[in-house]
């Protein structure tokens, strides 16, 4: 949850301090996003800064629609904007597209912001419905409700965000709430989760130009989980073939859902990674991926799980390859392998997931040439001067950086991903400082912390414990337990990568045997919808085993790994996808200075004036 200043006047010098960018980038994909803006007769009243909410929210518009990008799809719905009795069956009807989708209507769009008047009730799901047909089938489509409390009208606008949520994963449904409490803050919180997107909280918070600026970038990138749809079948007879590329489908309710994966040539090592989301505050769950010979030997298998208790909208991460150890094994020859997907354990059932599928080439060179080496011991990266970094929310959308400090800003339940681009014989590592506060130590429980791991490009976690082996300046304490706000630190590195790393029996250095992109994520684990985290990242890249980089046979179509390739190609590319300041052009073997800058002012302005716009209201009462 993202903190956010509401006033007036602090919202139009956040957006004048921002800058619109003077030529605004294309939008990643075939974007659309719908305004869905409350229109209940509270928003008369007036804010602490005397103007009424009304106005408020007119003058943040109004600004948001100059800096629109040009190819941005854009619509606008009110609702609870008809004087009518509350007890008038149009009172639960009531609302209105003012103004089509389209690229081509900022005119419209400020006529519609002048003409926007408080008068009416609350029909929160059926304008999420309507807004749900406004954006029609197709493309990455969000929308962005605004509502200051509980509404009036049946049915359960939670169940009606699950509904519209299960038209695909291209379409979310994120959520500001005005000063709301209690049940109200539940049922909006709850139409973000239902609805795969993110619950804005627009009370009181520090940060506004932060946290719009984070809005605005990943508004630009593409969502979690990308792909091309595809079903996988209850058995083996029917089940869809998958070639390299993104996919997505949802966990089968019973058994597995079965794939086949295609091979270009023998001795090629098939991987797949799976990103699943999950549900916010599950006890557990687990998946397992299960790689084998059609109607044959299991050629390896792998769970990803996750214990989520306080996390929102978790992600889950896990891969597995085809390769084993015997040369004559049929697991590396066969032109077809299957793919078996089942829930192990938790709620996991119907949950969104993410395959993708990338096919190494055969590799020609001894695996024992070099040497893998010892587990090696922590050494801290060299800090630099902390530069600002909007990080992802998922390996989709993480942004590519070099090694440097960056600061950063979490929130609750969050998780936050940075792209680093890593080769044949390097490691990450990756230290984390904060300053902990009575807020963060009074909503500390069992198991609270900054976790952080690294995950390699077909999502396998490639992080070396540090269990019992803490270096001397971490925080070993647990946040529970601590009575003081000390300062905290932890952090984690990465296996260093090797191609034989794949032969070995830990199942964390099998996956540090893919050069490419490694991602960086740290995660809040804590519970309070009210508690935020200032902290800085410090990132290093080394190479730690010298030249170990394999010869690969040339085979049309396959292409081999390496420090910059992310292997596996998002459907949606983002406008901001660029790599960071000397990020492309870091050496093999990269020092710890200071490094890049994320270039952040993107062409998700969007977002920003979306909730630029809204982020003006204190307590208020419903009508």
């Amino acid at each position: 949850m993202i903190k956010i200043v509401a006033c007036a006047g602090s919202v139009l010098l956040a957006i004048t301090a921002l800058s619109w960018p003077s030529t605004a980038e294309e939008p990643a994909a075939d974007t659309a996003m719908m305004l869905v803006m409350d229109a209940s007769g509270s928003m008369a009243e007036r804010t602490g800064g005397g103007t009424t909410r009304i106005q408020a929210a007119k003058d943040g518009l109004e600004a948001v629609i100059d800096g629109l990008p040009d190819e941005q799809r854009v619509g606008f719905r009110v609702y609870g904007a008809s004087d009518v009795a509350e007890d008038d069956p149009a009172a639960c009807t009531d609302s209105e597209r003012i103004v089509d989708l389209g690229t081509d209507n900022r005119d419209d769009l400020r006529r519609a912001v002048a003409d926007y008047e408080p008068v009416g009730w609350t029909p929160t799901s059926h304008a999420l419905r309507e807004a749900a047909k406004d954006l029609g089938d197709t493309g990455q489509r969000t929308i962005v409700l605004v509502s200051d409390g509980e509404p009036t009208c049946d049915p359960d606008p939670c169940v009606v965000a699950r509904e519209i949520a299960a038209n695909g994963i291209d379409i979310r449904i994120d959520v500001v709430g005005f000063d709301v409490s209690g049940r109200a803050k539940k049922t909006l919180q709850c139409v973000a989760d239902e609805g795969n997107g993110t619950y804005y909280d627009a009370d009181d918070a520090e940060s506004l130009t932060d946290s719009l600026r984070v809005s605005s970038v990943r508004a630009a990138r593409p969502f979690d989980l990308t792909g091309t749809p595809v079903q996988g079948t209850p058995g083996e007879d029917g089940a869809p073939l998958l070639e390299r590329g993104q996919y997505t489908d949802t966990i089968a309710a019973d058994g597995a859902a079965h794939y086949r994966l295609a091979r270009t040539a023998p001795d090629s090592t098939l991987h797949v990674g799976a990103v699943i989301r999950g549900i916010s505050g599950d006890l557990g769950a687990a998946a397992t991926l299960r790689v084998q010979r059609i109607a044959g030997l299991m050629c390896a298998a792998s769970t990803t799980y996750g214990l989520d208790m306080a996390s929102r909208a978790p992600v889950y991460y896990g891969g597995v390859a085809s390769w084993v150890k015997d040369p004559e094994s049929q697991c590396r020859t066969d032109e077809e392998l299957g793919l078996q997907v089942d829930r192990t354990v938790g709620n996991l059932e119907g949950r969104p997931i993410e395959l993708s599928v990338y096919e190494e080439p055969p590799i020609t060179s001894d695996l024992a040439a070099g040497t893998a080496g010892d587990e090696p011991g922590w050494k801290a990266p060299t800090p630099g001067t902390p530069t600002e970094a909007v990080p992802g929310t998922s390996i989709a959308n993480a942004p590519e950086v070099g090694p440097g400090t960056y600061q950063l800003d979490i929130s609750a339940g969050e998780t936050q991903v940075l792209a680093v681009p890593v080769d044949w014989g390097e490691q990450v590592r990756a230290q984390v400082d904060a300053q902990l506060t009575d807020e963060v130590r009074e909503a500390a429980s069992i198991g609270s912390g900054l976790e952080v791991t690294v995950i390699n490009p077909l999502r396998r976690d490639v992080t070396i414990s540090q269990y019992a082996k803490w270096p001397g300046d971490w925080t070993r304490d647990p946040w529970a337990n601590l009575r003081e706000n000390v300062a905290f630190r932890t952090g984690a590195m990465s296996w260093p990568l090797h191609p034989a790393n794949r032969a070995q029996n830990d199942p964390r250095r099998q996956g540090a045997s893919l050069a490419g992109m490694h991602y960086v994520l740290v995660s809040l684990k804590l519970r309070g919808d009210e508690t935020n985290l200032p902290y800085t990242l410090t990132l290093g890249r080394e190479n730690v085993l010298g030249d170990v980089a394999p010869t690969y046979a040339e085979v049309d179509g396959l292409t081999a790994p390496e420090a910059g390739s992310r292997l596996v190609d998002s459907p949606v590319t983002a406008a901001d996808d660029e790599p960071a300041d000397g990020a492309d052009d870091a050496p093999d073997t990269a020092s710890d200075e200071s490094g890049s800058i994320i270039g952040w002012v993107v062409g998700g302005a969007v977002a920003l004036g979306v909730l630029a716009a809204v982020v003006v209201l204190v307590a208020r009462r419903r009508r």
